[in-house]
């Protein structure tokens, strides 16, 4: 029994010996923080760190081997020339709203594709599919 009293007597002496040094520096902090010059922070334009899609794409594939392949999509104020990569894939952005033709063709072929009416719309892409252009 009086094994275990010395224990808690340890013990409460511990708790009021750190618990007191807790509270001074718990003091001290509240003391040196000024909350009546608190940093306000205000967003004077709240969309200036949003990004807005401003403008349409079109996308797709050419099965084309070993050809030059030349996409032009026009309407009556614009016209976009593209190409496609190295797999023959082509996306191509910078389309305003409205409706395209769109012309896919190679150099050495006579061969073309022609989509007419294409809806392009901003913030969205517009999938042509895969166009076969290779020679028969």
């Amino acid at each position: 029994m009086e094994r275990k009293n010395l224990l808690i007597q340890r013990t409460l002496q511990s708790l009021i010996k750190y618990g007191s040094f807790l509270v001074i520096i718990m003091t001290v902090v509240f003391a040196c923080s000024d909350t009546t010059e608190a940093e306000e922070t205000t967003i004077d334009d709240p969309v200036a760190n949003l990004t807005f899609k401003t403008d349409g794409a079109i996308m797709g594939s050419v099965i084309a081997p070993n050809a030059e392949v030349e996409i032009i999509a026009a309407n009556s104020e614009d016209m976009i020339i593209g190409t496609t990569n190295e797999n023959g894939e082509f996306f191509i952005t910078g389309f305003e709203a409205g409706t395209y033709t769109i012309k896919i063709s190679t150099e050495n072929s006579e061969k073309e594709e022609i989509f007419n009416d294409v809806e392009v719309n901003i913030g969205e892409v517009t999938a042509l599919g895969t166009v076969d252009l290779a020679a028969q």
